[in-house]
Order: C-alpha cells, then sequence, then structure tokens
C-alpha cells in the first residue's frame, strides 16, 4: 500500500470511545464520558495517517429514547472533542434500527461496514476494526476486517495477544499501538538534542 494513501480503522462507540452505561443508552451529552486513554489512542492513529470510521448501534433512537437530532447533537460534540485533541474520525455511521425490525445494518450484519467500504473504498482485509460485544466482531469477520476485541481486563489475561486467537486489547490505545504494530507503522518520535 502506497504511504500517502489514506488508511481507516474502524470503531465501534459504546464501550469502546465512551463508556458503556449499564442503564442502557447514553441519551444526552451529559452521560457521554470518554474511556480513558482514548483521544490520545485516536490522536496516535491519526499522527500515522489513519482515521477513524465509527460503525454503531443506536436503538435507542428506534425506540424513541432520543430523537435522530439529540444523536446528532451528541455526535458533533464528541467529533469536536476528539478534533481538539489531534484525533480524525472522517465520519461516524449510526444504525438506529431496533434489533425486531430486522434490518441489514445492525451488527452483527455487515451492512454499514459495506456501506462505509463503498463511501471510502478501504480494503477491508487491511482494515481493522475493534469493536468490544459479540456482535460487532461477528460483523467485522462477515466483513473480512481483522478484528481487536476491547476487554478491560485484557492486561490480565496472559494469553490476550496470542496469534491463534483474536487480538485483545484492555484500550483504545492499545489497539492502536497493536495496529501500528501489525502494519509495520511506529509513533513519531521527537528527539531534542541538547547543546
Amino acid at each position: 500500500m502506497p504511504r500517502n494513501k489514506q488508511r481507516y480503522v474502524l470503531l465501534d462507540r459504546d464501550g469502546v470511545i465512551n463508556r458503556r452505561l449499564p442503564s442502557g443508552y447514553v441519551t444526552s451529552w451529559d452521560q457521554f464520558e470518554f474511556l480513558p486513554r482514548v483521544l490520545s489512542g485516536l490522536r496516535l492513529l491519526a499522527e500515522n495517517g489513519f482515521a477513524a470510521l465509527v460503525i454503531s448501534n443506536q436503538a435507542c433512537v428506534g425506540k424513541g429514547l432520543l430523537s435522530s437530532k439529540e444523536l446528532n447533537a451528541i455526535t458533533q460534540r464528541f467529533l469536536l472533542e476528539t478534533a481538539l485533541s489531534g484525533g480524525d474520525i472522517a465520519q461516524v455511521y449510526y444504525c438506529c434500527h431496533t434489533t425486531e425490525e430486522c434490518c441489514g445494518c445492525r451488527k452483527p450484519q455487515q451492512g454499514l461496514i459495506a456501506r462505509a467500504q463503498l463511501e471510502y473504498e478501504f480494503t477491508p482485509e487491511e482494515t481493522f476494526f475493534v469493536g468490544d460485544s459479540p456482535s460487532a466482531l461477528r460483523a467485522a469477520t462477515a466483513a473480512g476486517c481483522p478484528s481487536i476485541e476491547i476487554r478491560r481486563g485484557a492486561f490480565l489475561d496472559p494469553y490476550s495477544r496470542d496469534e491463534a486467537r483474536a487480538l485483545v486489547a484492555s484500550s483504545l490505545y492499545e489497539a492502536a499501538e497493536m495496529i501500528l504494530e501489525k502494519v509495520d507503522c511506529h509513533p513519531r518520535k521527537v528527539v531534542l538534542v541538547l547543546r
């Protein structure tokens, strides 16, 4: 792949970018909390030529818990925070259907990943998907994308980096480091020379 070609990473939202609420859905900006080191992880990816595409189920809209306009307001806020921190989220794709609607875009279906691929022309086999739920990881597998599972206690699991298993990271920052390692891309280092 040419060095100057834009590269992408696919990210689930809740549980990867922001804290997943045990009570259900994030329905206001006050409830949106970035997970530790997420903004640093997004900046690390951007510094190395990766833009993020967010692929997320948001059935809260289909269930009437918030409107599309309210979801968009939350999205615009976290996109702004990401940009101000040096990250690059190129696009956010939401499935707002409920499970009962049996659509083709709700993960574990691969509809949103296929749409993102058409619009951004990435090669699935070269594009990592980072998610924390079985349905997200199944969608990535169906689309042909390698995946990294976010598991909070991954650093306690001595087998979490076993190549025979799915890759596992404890945070988006760690997942970003793994992606850069896999694509043989090293973070830029600043060397200070004192005279």
